[in-house]
């Protein structure tokens, strides 16, 4: 048997990303001694994904023939698509857009422990201002903003909802995960921020919700509002084939704390759903997180 054989696939390199690269090669090579009550953990590795730790629910190392493309971006195009198929008007000028979202990504990029975040697929958005009393019914509108933007996207494709109708009363945000931050928000005007899609790919929706409590306070576990915002302005992006990620939406429960709600797209459909079975760890789907501009 070979020598440490009990580790899994991806920790030699997760331990090099905590380390850094230089540090690893130096310690190897005997020119340098670490004292780890010095040592700073980071919170995403050298890809963006966030590095586990501590977790008592399932992970697995992500499947790589499913990703994302990072999209060139233009953000009055998106923003516009956002404005058109979610009937919101013209929320902020595509400048300031850009001028907002642009200074938060420097301004993550310079993080010393969260920097590699924006090494991640990363999607600038802005959710128009929404008033919540039950979010299954505030979360419709979205839903059908998706139905205009997916099929302007891919003529042919169809955008299959299998939980229309069945939203109201039926969808609760998961204390203590941060998203009702985002509806507070909301409640008193637009948001404009960041969505990253797959930080966690391979993470279990349980898991998700373990790790966004180690994570620092400007990450929002993300839910419906900014998942399905993202989707209308990046269905390119995010609903690209069959190998694109699946989008768990973790911070909410459907119909009690054993659901949950996803994206799914393939070749000739997206698809919004629920879901169950929240401890298992799937290698291609994800939840998300949506920083605040």
């Amino acid at each position: 048997m070979a020598k440490y054989s009990h580790w899994r696939d991806g920790q030699h390199e997760a331990l090099i990303n905590i380390l850094g690269e230089d540090n690893a090669l130096a310690l190897l090579r005997g020119e340098k001694a670490v004292s780890f009550q010095d040592v700073k953990l980071l919170h995403f590795d050298s890809n963006g994904r966030c590095i586990p730790r501590n977790l008592t629910n399932k992970v697995c190392d992500p499947n790589t023939d499913f990703h994302l493309v990072q999209p060139k971006l233009d953000y009055g195009v998106r923003l516009a698509r956002i404005g058109e198929c979610l009937h919101a008007g013209l929320m902020i000028s595509a400048a300031e857009f850009e001028d907002r979202c642009q200074k938060l990504l420097e301004r993550l990029g310079k993080d010393e422990l969260c920097g590699n975040i924006v090494k991640a697929v990363h999607l600038p958005i802005c959710i128009p201002q929404t008033q919540v009393t039950d979010y299954g019914e505030a979360l419709n509108p979205f839903l059908l903003g998706v139905d205009c933007s997916y099929p302007q996207e891919f003529s042919g494709r169809t955008f299959n909802n299998y939980r229309e109708d069945d939203l109201a009363k039926k969808v609760k945000i998961v204390p203590g995960i941060r998203h009702d931050a985002l509806v507070e928000k909301l409640a008193g005007g637009h948001a404009v921020g960041v969505y990253f899609p797959n930080p966690m790919q391979g993470f279990s929706v349980l898991a998700q919700r373990e790790q966004i409590e180690v994570l620092p306070p400007w990450f929002w576990l993300s839910g419906g509002f900014d998942a399905v915002t993202a989707m209308v302005a990046y269905p390119d992006v995010l609903a690209r084939d069959w190998s694109t990620p699946g989008l768990d939406f973790s911070a909410l429960q459907w119909q009690g704390a054993r659901g949950s709600l996803y994206f799914k797209a393939n070749d000739a459909e997206l698809k919004f759903d629920r879901g169950g079975n929240l401890g298992g760890a799937d290698d291609y789907y994800s939840g998300g997180l949506f920083v605040l501009g």
